[in-house]
């Protein structure tokens, strides 16, 4: 069985990941009133138009 990764199973892992670890920033530092995965949600959308627009 051939375990070698391709550029797309690396890079979705790592968007996985950059994703979960903005999630647990957000739940230890927003507000009781705020909702820590929209706050996620809007920083990692943000996060890729930014990335996508400087390219």
């Amino acid at each position: 069985m051939d375990e070698t990764r391709n550029d797309l199973e690396v890079g979705n892992e790592t968007a996985v990941m950059m994703y979960l670890n903005i999630l647990k920033y957000a739940k230890h530092h927003c507000p009781e009133d705020e909702d820590p995965y929209e706050i996620t949600d809007r920083i990692f959308t943000d996060m890729f138009a930014a990335n996508k627009a400087s390219n």
